[in-house]
């Protein structure tokens, strides 16, 4: 009654989620109320069966015993289904049963529908439920089973729900119901998750009427808590003047765009193409305002790449966000993948940790453990926080089979979805990205996906994706070529509007093409020596130490070199991007950059607003070899270093690609006799051949001008005919691992017109772990480095100060690699238990003590983690 007093005030006719679900139900608002709260009501009625009623024998009068002969062999929301499909539904042909009018039938269509509602509340413990074909006599008395059908009428009177009996018969109805599914079943978490909080509704023992109990507790404590918790107020949005008054400075043709766009009332689809440096972020906060006035969107996620790009689009929406909303709003902001500033100064509890419930069975926690569980991560938080950065992961985790992937699908419905870098996204990861688009506009929200590199073809797939949800057809103005472009898809049809550029983003990177790691690193040594500062972007880790390592012999102050890699721990990845920021970034001077020169994997080429002197860059394809050498001369500056308000006074940017010599007949050895590190990272040797054609056959980088000619020279059908003979086979089997790819995509995602439901994912439901939203030959495993305290009798974090120390001292890494740590020794086995039994989360994670003697790789705060020269083979 607790959760269903929560739900129902959840679903107030009021509340923008209900009228959006209703109105795509063709009913009232306060009809969906009514018979999600009855469905609620009804969420545990598994736990009627004396099966569980066994588990506890409390000794107050009037409460059922434990039954010898009956075991809880199943968990209480498989025993709630099965206690519906093997009875209850076969009472409910009563007209006056759950107070369904005397005068109308329930028909096939009808049951079916309130099986999606029951199914719904059923899985309130994250994933859908099913009953198998076992009897309930296995778990159930008869009086059980004759107490939980009487329980279910009862509350039926009580609530008298409101069944839209018409709709409820028709088979078209019950499909929509079943897609709708998902989100009732989000919501019964939630709910679920709130009405088991001790503090708002304490336990009770005596015995009270249903209907007192209700209108005199049960709806006074909800309404209590979801005040207190911020979900009873919505957010008032401040009126939108202008991106001038907003921001400060003077519109980029792109922000004028979004500025003056129209918009549609039905979801909306915005993908915006333009230089690095054009303010696309600011075009996208722009329609995010816009969208929020108008109360089209009640709040915002942005989705990044990496964990580095979340960083640095943190820091720029932190600065801004409050003003979108007027007066005494308080909106939460969320930092989605780790601990950085979760609560310094703008973290959001959402929902604070609870009292613990016992747990009910092995590997079935209560309410309570689990809520605490999920919202300990603050990954989690940041879909139901008002504003939410994060990696992309925690969207697409929304349509694979993870428990409470329905709760990231509730959190998504009333935002607005940003998402940066898209050219990113590979095959797997854009088939999840697509079907999150459809699945987005079905519910009604809007999405704004950016990038300077979009193949036509990926632009396409992202149009058709968004026309589905709006089950539309695609269009052929979506093929548009110019550039820098802005794309708006609505029921109204696809347009493509040309867009300006600002001169001062207008660029030309001269190519120079080096083939020689020993040139490389002279060029890197000299830049070191001119007080000029410098960038090598290697494309492995591997790679990136032996080159920070080689050039600490060569540049006259080693202790100005900095290595930015992904095999950091959280805490020396930060402080890393900080001094990255602080030596290369934007506000830096003369006295920041003079001899520093860092030596990064590809973390560095995205969304970080970095300005070398000097650049190299190992060989890559052509959409990251562009975002590269948007990192090179990025802000106007003298040759001292001082920022300029005129024209760069620097000689001209020239990218240097780290690259084998160029030959029409390259044979299939081409790429992995000269870096065997970058042919296995990049495994179609085919397109690395065709970026360095196309490069050095235009001499430069020219953008916007020669966007489109350098993406479509790579990634186009008729690119794919000049691939040379030797280089055909890897392209082949990268063209078939790609199929292979969208093919992993299709099967591991949901499919939501089948309702929640198991057998809605293809593959079976997972538990909640980081696994599953990118592919790659193998899967990664999180690292928390840890310490013996002075007595050895406790694990400790690796960082030793500051908050979150435990998410700060993990890193992540292949599987492969990890499995070249030491096994955990046996005499500390029993702290590793106690450390999991007290941090849950860390259960997913691979413990490792770096400062083992024994260990094969160490750890440093300079160099992350990796393999000593000593031990052997050079890194």
């Amino acid at each position: 009654m607790d959760v269903a007093a929560v739900g129902y005030c959840l679903f107030s006719p009021e509340v923008s989620r209900n009228q959006s679900l209703a109105r795509s139900l063709g009913i009232s608002p306060q009809q969906l109320q009514s018979i999600f709260t009855f469905s609620l009501a009804l969420h545990d009625l598994g736990k009627f069966t004396r099966a569980f009623q066994g588990l506890a024998s409390p000794g107050l009068k009037g409460l059922v015993g434990p039954e010898a002969t009956i075991e809880y062999t199943k968990r209480h929301d498989t025993l709630g289904m099965l206690l519906w499909t093997r009875g209850v539904s076969e009472k409910l042909g009563d007209g006056h049963s759950w107070h369904w009018p005397a005068s109308q039938a329930l028909g096939r269509h009808g049951r079916r529908a309130i099986e999606s509602l029951l199914g719904a509340a059923f899985g309130h413990h994250g994933k859908p439920v099913e009953s198998g074909s076992e009897s309930i006599d296995d778990h159930a008395l008869e009086d059980d089973q004759e107490a939980a059908w009487e329980f279910s009428l009862a509350v039926a009177e009580l609530m008298k729900p409101d069944w839209p009996v018409e709709q409820f018969n028709d088979r078209e109805w019950s499909c929509q119901l079943k897609r709708m599914s998902w989100h009732l079943a989000g919501q019964a978490v939630l709910a679920d998750w709130l009405g088991s909080n001790q503090d708002a509704f304490p336990y009770q023992s005596d015995a009270e009427n249903l209907d007192e109990y209700w209108h005199g507790k049960a709806i006074p404590r909800a309404r209590a808590l979801l005040q207190q918790l911020g979900f009873a107020h919505a957010l008032t949005p401040a009126p939108f003047e202008g991106v001038e008054p907003f921001f400060g400075f003077e519109p980029t043709p792109l922000q004028l765009w979004a500025q003056d766009i129209p918009l549609e009332a039905s979801p909306q689809l915005f993908i915006l193409e333009d230089v690095t440096g054009a303010g696309k972020t600011e075009a996208a906060m722009t329609l995010a305002h816009r969208l929020l006035e108008r109360h089209q969107v009640e709040g915002v996620y942005f989705g990044l790449p990496t964990m580095a790009t979340s960083n640095a689009m943190y820091s720029r929406i932190a600065g801004v966000y409050r003003r979108w909303f007027a007066g005494e709003s308080q909106p939460n902001l969320v930092l989605a993948h780790g601990a950085r500033q979760l609560n310094d100064p703008f973290g959001a509890t959402i929902i604070p940790s609870q009292a613990l419930d016992n747990t009910y069975g092995v590997g079935e926690s209560s309410a309570s453990a689990i809520c605490n569980e999920w919202f300990a991560d603050s990954r989690k938080k940041a879909l139901l926080a008002d504003v939410g950065v994060g990696t992309i992961d925690q969207v697409l985790m929304a349509l694979l089979p993870f428990r409470h992937q329905s709760l990231r699908l509730i959190g998504l419905a009333n935002k607005l979805l940003i998402v940066d870098e898209i050219h990113a996204c590979d095959d797997y990861m854009l088939t999840l990205l697509t079907a999150v688009l459809t699945a987005h506009a079905q519910q009604g929200g809007s999405a704004v996906l950016l990038t300077a590199t979009l193949p036509l073809d990926m632009r396409h797939q992202l149009v058709r994706a968004w026309q589905r949800g709006l089950q539309g057809e695609s269009d052929a103005s979506s093929t548009d070529y110019a550039f820098p472009l802005a794309t708006h898809v609505s029921e109204a049809g696809v347009a493509a509007y040309p867009v300006g550029t600002r001169k001062s983003v207008e660029r030309e990177v001269r190519v120079d093409h080096i083939n020689d790691e020993e040139a490389a690193l002279a060029s890197l040594a000299a830049a070191a020596r001119e007080g000029l500062c410098a960038c090598w972007v290697r494309n492995t880790v591997d790679d990136a130490i032996a080159a920070i390592e080689r050039l600490a012999e060569l540049v006259p102050d080693p202790e100005k070199l900095l290595l930015f890699h992904s095999r950091f721990v959280m805490a020396d990845r930060q402080a890393i991007e900080a001094a990255a920021l602080s030596h290369f970034g934007k506000a830096s001077g003369p006295e920041d950059r003079a001899g520093w020169v860092l030596v990064a994997t590809q973390v560095v080429e995205q969304s970080l607003d970095l300005d070398f002197d000097v650049m190299i860059s190992d060989l890559a394809p052509i959409d990251l070899l562009i975002q590269r050498a948007g990192r090179l001369h990025r802000h106007s500056r003298d040759v001292a270093g001082n920022r300029l308000e005129t024209n760069d006074e620097r000689r001209g940017p020239t990218l240097q690609i780290l690259a084998p010599p160029y030959t029409e007949t390259p044979g299939s050895q081409w790429v992995r006799s000269f870096l065997p590190g970058t042919a296995a990272v990049y495994r179609n040797h085919g397109q690395l051949w065709l970026t360095l054609k196309v490069l050095l056959t235009q001499g430069a980088i020219r953008m916007p001008q020669e966007a489109r000619l350098l993406i479509e020279s790579v990634f186009s059908d008729e690119a794919e005919a000049a691939i040379p003979e030797g280089l055909f086979g890897s392209h082949l089997e990268q063209e078939g691992a790609r199929r292979g790819q969208a093919a992993m995509g299709h099967f591991n995602k949901l499919n939501l017109d089948k309702g929640y439901v198991p057998a809605s994912a293809a593959g079976g439901w997972l538990e909640d772990v980081d696994i599953g939203t990118r592919l790659s030959d193998e899967p990664s495993v999180t690292v928390t480095l840890v310490r013996l305290n002075e007595d050895r009798s406790e694990l400790l974090p690796w960082v030793t100060t500051g908050q979150h120390r435990w998410e700060l001292s993990q890193l992540t890494v292949r599987q492969s690699l990890a499995n070249r740590l030491p096994a955990w020794p046996a005499a500390l086995e029993v702290l590793a238990e106690q450390l999991f039994a007290a941090r849950k989360a860390l259960k997913y994670s691979r413990l490792w003590l770096p400062e083992s003697e024994e260990a094969e790789l160490r750890y440093s705060q300079t160099l992350g983690m990796h393999k000593p020269r000593e031990c052997g083979e050079r890194n």
